[in-house]
């Protein structure tokens, strides 16, 4: 994989037809200044730049070329370049520093598109909560993050044959074929090492407590109705008396991770889960309190289990994401037929 120019964090979002985006201080991710080739435009896929680049990329609109733009990174090797930290920052902007967006000039038109016709947009990515993974990390983790996502219409009629998840994904091919042989290799990896762990993990602790935090603060939320707090409170303890069946008051970490699998299944892995506004943050925080208990007790498994998280979201992005084409483009009316001239 090649190594990257820029080591600042992403502080922008760029997608095709759209200004920059401000990124949220929990988006952890590189700045993509420094890769050859930057598909922002193809399949609506957007680029992560930090403050200086995203102002760069803008002047480069020029350099599109058939969805692909391709990025000339000056090198930071010349002996009066300063460190990272040195680096003149470029000066902000008051329309940048009253959270403006970032102009981005007018896109190229795809080659080969019939004159005339507008493209329909294509259906957004969803939102997810990093809390539960980083989707784009994992495929640039893998590197597949240039691949084509896969045949969603080819995924659900294998499931619909009965075959396994994974069966229907390789049928699939693409970053979902991937990315669901990933979660079984890393899954056995990870499950063998917590196996082996003598550590225990109070169930208490790391499982009653944020449990009983999350109550208290839907019912402290003055936003909530008191019908409101009483559904989500009931739906949380329901949670909670599925998760708890059949523990003692001590679990192994094999235990915990399955749990922690359970609760990222229950939220979608934050990918535009079904869950009620009051039970994300509740979710999230027994999440987070199960994953640092495993850590904490198995540190050896880190980096796997960050890379089965991050697999795990981008598996639910992936699926959403297709699922989402399919219907788009069965919504889109069929173009007529080009006319012949004799």
């Amino acid at each position: 994989m090649q190594k990257r120019h820029c080591t600042q964090r992403a502080e922008w979002r760029l997608l095709r037809g759209q200004s920059a985006k401000r990124l949220s201080a929990h988006y952890q991710l590189d700045c993509d200044y420094g890769t050859r080739l930057i598909t922002i435009y193809k399949d609506g896929d957007p680029v992560f730049l930090c403050a200086s680049h995203a102002t760069a990329i803008g002047r480069l609109q020029d350099n599109c070329i058939a969805d692909v733009r391709l990025i000339e990174t000056p090198s930071f090797e010349g002996k009066n370049t300063p460190e990272n930290d040195q680096r003149a920052k470029p000066t902000e902007s008051a329309a940048a520093k009253q959270n403006a967006d970032v102009p981005v000039g007018p896109m190229g038109s795809v080659a080969g598109a019939r004159a005339g016709l507008e493209r329909a947009p294509s259906p957004k990515r969803p939102v997810s909560d990093l809390t539960y993974g980083n989707s784009a990390k994992a495929l640039v983790d893998e590197t597949i993050w240039n691949m084509p996502t896969g045949d969603y219409e080819m995924y659900r009629s294998g499931l619909e044959q009965g075959k396994s998840a994974t069966e229907a994904a390789q049928s699939a091919g693409g970053q979902l074929a991937i990315v669901h042989r990933k979660i079984d290799e890393y899954t056995l990896k990870l499950e063998a090492v917590l196996s082996e762990s003598k550590a225990t993990i109070n169930v208490s602790d790391v499982i009653g407590r944020p449990f009983e935090q999350a109550v208290l603060e839907i019912i402290s939320d003055a936003a909530l109705s008191e019908p409101e707090k009483d559904s989500a409170i009931d739906h949380l303890g329901r949670f909670q008396e599925q998760i708890n069946r059949g523990l003692d008051r001590e679990i192994i970490p094999l235990q915990a991770h399955r749990i922690a699998r359970a609760i990222g299944d229950r939220a979608n892995w934050g990918i535009e889960a079904s869950l009620s506004e009051e039970l994300k943050p509740a979710l999230r925080t027994v999440y987070t309190s199960v994953r640092n208990a495993i850590r904490a007790a198995v540190p050896e498994v880190n980096d796997l289990d960050e890379r089965l998280a991050n697999l795990r979201a981008a598996k639910s992005d992936l699926e959403k994401v297709l699922a989402a084409r399919m219907l788009h483009s069965r919504d889109v009316p069929e173009l007529p037929a080009p006319v012949s001239v004799k």
